[in-house]
C-alpha cells in the first residue's frame, strides 16, 4: 500500500507514512473541511532526498583546481589564437585593398607618345 500523501509504501491498514503524519500533526485541519480526493495512481515514486556529497579533502580540491585551471588557459590561448588569425586576415585584405588602384587611376591624361 501507498501513502495517501506521497506516494511511499507504507504497512497495510495505513493511510499515511510516519513523515506525513507528523507534517500533518504540525498543520492541524479543521474537522469537516472538504479535502479533494487523491488521485493516486500505480506510477508514483516515493521521495527521494539528493545524495549526499562528501566534502573533499584539501589535496583533491588543488587536483580539480589545477585541472580547472589548465582547462581555462588552453581555452583563453584557443580565443587568442582566433583572434590574432582573424586579425592578420583582416590586415591582409586592408593592405591589398590600399595597393590596388580604384576606378579610373588605372590610365594617364598624359600623352606619353610625344
Amino acid at each position: 500500500m501507498n501513502c495517501m500523501k506521497c506516494g511511499r509504501e507504507i504497512p497495510l491498514g495505513q493511510v499515511f507514512c510516519k513523515d506525513c503524519l507528523a507534517d500533518m500533526a504540525e498543520h492541524p485541519i479543521k474537522p469537516g473541511t472538504p479535502v479533494p480526493p487523491f488521485a493516486q495512481t500505480e506510477d508514483v515514486q516515493p521521495k527521494r532526498s539528493a545524495p549526499v556529497r562528501k566534502p573533499k579533502k584539501p589535496e583533491e580540491q588543488i587536483v580539480g583546481l589545477k585541472k580547472w585551471l589548465i582547462g581555462l588557459s588552453l581555452a583563453l590561448m584557443a580565443v587568442m589564437l582566433i583572434f590574432s588569425i582573424t586579425t592578420a586576415i583582416l590586415v591582409h585584405q586592408l593592405n591589398e585593398a590600399r595597393e590596388t588602384p580604384s576606378y579610373g587611376q588605372n590610365y594617364s591624361t598624359v600623352d606619353s607618345s610625344k
